[in-house]
């Protein structure tokens, strides 16, 4: 291979190439992994190193612990008076270098005769394991007295120094790779999708709880199993009922992996031993190509019965505006019998770590990664000692509240002991352009350089067959018209929901944007009442969620502290009667809070819904000091849209 030409460190102009005076060649090796090493003993790993000798110049690499595949990725570099004539030997050790687990002896001139003076290929290891074998790079240069390169290190070389190098050195061709800048996921990752289950009813089911050796007919106590993708839920139990409603929802994470069903068990509780009542069951795949699925199941293996389930799938969508309806819908259709539904989908991709403190005695760490959102928790496995681990492993989070969330990242060795953390506000997700982060994160309670390399990304769950109309948000000339001031209508969700309270509309706390139906309504004299009246079909429910007051007028000196009682007429017995917790102090209290109601949607649509915003102030009187009211007819208002709407309040005898 012709040499490489450079600049004298003595002039600007080169040399020509019969007066260069040729240095040594120069031969560097990039030592990068074996495999199969034999072990120590039966049962236990190894803790291998390399010693590398050119005649009298010897180096060694760093100790892998505890492994017969090690990594060490480390460079040296030696310059050779004959590579024609001289050899490397190769004697791959147990950290206590008196135990062997192989050796190997290369003949230099190798490299003379190899495409590019480059070597880069296993080598098997002699005097050891059938499947023992190293990777290396060797690589061959022709140096010049002049060229830069005499020295490779950043820093001067000290007299006598110059014969061997290791570690990294830059623009050679046997560097390290550099530092990825992003994640690399395979093309698998943040492909999920959720599939919302929804299971609603059954009916005609097999009576079990008989009596008189089966005399008389009795009912079942059923509850359902569900199972897809290795999690299964369990429904409650519907008391002496065989047409039973369940009205839950459950949530699970898939994949196209082929093959996975959703499973239906249906059961009769008893005392002993539950009762067996039906099976059936759904494609995943089917759930994934048409996206909605609403059928009555016929129960298996059993004589009798139906079950009406819904599943739907939701693929991730990386659009933030989505989520200001998102959570709305989710407010108006959440089942107090299931746990709060998703808005996202959150996927994380652990790639590596730099730079991680080392154990005592300088030893490296075998670290591992836990990641944990609310209540679930994920670990990646544990790897090899190094301070620099690669783990390559995904995680996928579903995702309430992104606004008030946070993704919590621990490193720790395997023994336990803390290596750095990190607590990632998903608020920054949504903030970002497409939600996604990919990039570097300092680790805290850690090493001064000492860093993770993630991608985190979040897609918001958008559900088109929840039964509300979703309005969308109005364009800017409309807003402008509608708001010639420059307010706009909002929606605020508390974080902190107050004990009692009706459902997780009033755990978050988040300015969210609202288009309201009626936003030129003109404020009367005693403030406004903001509600939203919306009809369950699937429930059977009516639902109100009261949302705020704004600019109630004060009776007297004091700032009030409001509520909201409802109440549908005609109700003698006042059984209807639902009220909202205290607000201190204000005039403009938020609430977000729902109540429900069982009745058919005929039945709601004779009924009129009374809201009255009341004083509880008084110490001295059981009597509440009303502060004005509304009388919404249910007949006149869409329950099928689910629009929050304000309504002026009136005193006791405009508005009856």
């Amino acid at each position: 291979m012709p040499p490489s030409w450079s600049r004298s460190s003595r002039g600007t102009e080169e040399s020509p190439p019969n007066q260069r005076r040729r240095r040594p060649p120069s031969w560097s090796s990039t030592w990068d992994r074996a495999q199969e090493l034999p072990q120590k003993k039966p049962g236990k790993e190894p803790n291998p190193m390399v010693q590398l000798s050119v005649q009298d110049v010897t180096r060694e690499s760093r100790v892998v612990y505890n492994t017969s595949s090690p990594v060490w990725d480390q460079a040296f570099r030696f310059f050779l008076q004959d590579p024609a004539n001289q050899d490397i030997d190769i004697q791959v050790k147990d950290d206590t270098r008196q135990t062997s687990l192989g050796s190997l002896s290369v003949r230099l001139s190798r490299l003379l005769t190899a495409e590019d003076m480059t070597l880069d290929q296993w080598f098997q290891l002699e005097n050891s394991g059938p499947g023992s074998r190293i990777y290396m790079k060797l690589v061959l240069r022709i140096l010049f007295l002049d060229a830069p390169e005499v020295c490779a290190s950043p820093r001067p070389c000290a007299p006598g120094q110059s014969d061997v190098e290791t570690s990294t050195f830059a623009g050679s061709s046997v560097d390290p790779p550099p530092r990825p800048s992003r994640a690399s996921p395979d093309a698998q990752f943040g492909t999920e999708s959720v599939i919302r289950i929804h299971l609603l009813e059954a009916e005609n089911l097999i009576a079990k709880d008989n009596f008189m050796g089966g005399m008389i007919r009795g009912k079942s106590d059923p509850y359902a199993k569900v199972r897809l993708g290795g999690q299964s839920f369990r429904s409650h139990v519907i008391k002496e009922e065989l047409s039973p409603r369940w009205n839950e929802v459950y949530e699970v994470i898939v994949n196209e992996i082929p093959g996975q069903e959703v499973e239906f068990e249906i059961y009769d509780k008893d005392i002993d031993k539950d009762d067996f009542l039906g099976r059936c069951k759904i494609a995943l795949k089917r759930a994934l190509s048409s996206r909605f699925i609403d059928e009555w199941l016929p129960l298996e293996d059993v004589k009798s019965g139906r079950l009406h389930v819904r599943l739907e799938c939701l693929p991730p969508t990386p659009n933030g505006a989505e989520l200001e309806q998102v959570l709305m819908v989710n407010s108006l259709t959440q089942s107090q019998r299931s746990a709060e539904l998703s808005s996202a989908l959150l996927s994380v991709f652990l790639d590596r770590a730099a730079d991680l403190p080392l154990r005592k005695g300088s030893k490296p760490p075998s670290p591992y990664v836990s990641l944990s959102l609310r209540n679930v928790s994920y670990k990646s496995k544990i790897s090899t000692p190094t301070s620099e681990p690669i783990w390559d492993e995904g995680f996928s989070f579903l995702v309430k509240r992104p606004h008030v969330e946070s993704l919590e990242l621990q490193v720790k060795d395997e023994g336990g002991q803390s290596l750095g953390a990190l607590s990632l506000p998903l608020a920054q997700l949504l903030a970002a352009e497409t939600l996604m982060l990919d990039r570097w994160f300092p680790l805290s309670h850690s090493g001064p350089g000492s860093q993770v390399l993630l991608r985190v990304q979040l897609g918001i769950l958008v559900s088109q067959h929840s039964g509300v109309e979703t309005l969308s948000a109005p364009s800017a000339g409309e807003e402008a018209e509608k708001h010639p001031g420059g307010s706009e209508p909002e929606l605020y969700v508390r974080e902190d929901g107050d004990p009692g309270g009706a459902g997780p509309a009033q755990e978050l706390r988040h300015r969210l944007t609202h288009v309201d139906s009626n936003l030129e309504l003109a404020e009367g004299p005693l403030g406004q009442l903001q509600l939203t009246a919306w009809y369950h079909t699937d429930e059977r429910k009516l639902v109100v969620v009261v949302h705020s007051c704004r600019k109630l007028r004060a009776s007297s000196k004091d700032i009030p502290d409001p509520y909201v009682s409802l109440i549908l007429l005609p109700d003698k017995n006042r059984v209807t009667k639902r009220k909202t917790t205290v607000r201190k102090r204000t005039l403009n209290p938020e609430f977000n809070e729902r109540f429900e109601w069982e009745l058919s949607l005929e039945e709601a649509t004779r009924r009129k819904l009374e809201a009255c915003v009341k004083n509880s102030v008084s110490f001295m009187s059981r009597e509440k000091e009303p502060l004005g009211k509304v009388h919404l007819d249910l007949s006149q208002v869409d329950l099928t849209q689910g629009r929050a709407q304000w309504h002026n309040l009136k005193d006791d005898k405009s508005s009856s």
